[in-house]
C-alpha cells in the first residue's frame, strides 16, 4: 500500500452542502464506508471541530482543515473537497467569527507525529497564492487532485496504524 496521503478518489469538486456539521457527516460517513476511518471518525471530527474551530481566512480561497485523534484512523490520508457554494465553519482561534468555506482538506492522520509536519505544508500552501489560484480554477477533481499533489504530494503517511 502506498504511503502517500493523497488519493485521488479522495478528492472532490462541486460538493453541496447546507453547513459544516452535514458536510462534514457526509465526508466522514464515506469514509467510513470505505474503511479509511472508523465509525467513531465522524462523531470524533465533529466534536473537535466544535471545541476547536479550523476555518481560514486565507487569501483567494478560504479553507478549513478539520481533522480528529489518530485512533479514529485506519489509514492515513487527506480528503480534498471543493464546494459548490461556501459553506460557513467557525474561524480557527476565533469561534465567535464564520469563514465562508469554500475548499476543505479534511485531514485523517493515524501517526498523531506526523499530523504537525502535514498541517504545516498546508498552512504553507495556503500562503501560496498562485497555488491557491491553480486549486480554484481545478476544472474537475483530476486537475484538483494534479495541484495538491504537485504541492504536498511528497508528504508521507507515517506508519500504518
Amino acid at each position: 500500500m502506498s504511503s502517500a496521503l493523497i488519493d485521488q478518489d479522495c478528492v472532490l469538486v462541486d460538493v453541496e452542502a447546507a453547513s459544516s456539521t452535514e458536510l462534514l457527516s457526509r465526508l466522514a460517513d464515506d469514509l467510513a464506508e470505505r474503511g479509511y476511518v472508523a465509525d467513531t471518525f465522524r462523531d470524533a471530527l465533529l466534536a473537535r471541530e466544535e471545541k476547536f474551530p479550523t476555518g481560514l481566512p486565507t487569501n483567494v480561497l478560504k479553507v478549513a482543515i478539520p481533522h480528529t485523534d489518530p485512533e479514529h484512523v485506519h489509514r492515513s490520508f487527506i480528503s480534498v473537497a471543493r464546494l459548490a457554494r461556501p459553506v460557513a465553519f467557525h474561524e480557527m482561534g476565533n469561534n465567535a467569527a464564520t469563514v465562508d468555506v469554500e475548499i476543505v482538506f479534511l485531514l485523517a492522520i493515524a501517526d498523531g507525529k506526523s499530523q504537525l509536519g502535514t498541517l504545516q505544508a498546508l498552512i504553507g500552501m495556503f500562503s501560496d497564492e498562485p497555488t491557491m489560484r491553480r486549486l480554484r480554477d481545478a476544472a474537475d477533481a483530476a486537475a484538483l487532485y494534479a495541484v495538491v499533489e504537485d504541492r504536498i504530494g511528497g508528504l508521507d503517511a507515517g506508519p500504518a496504524s
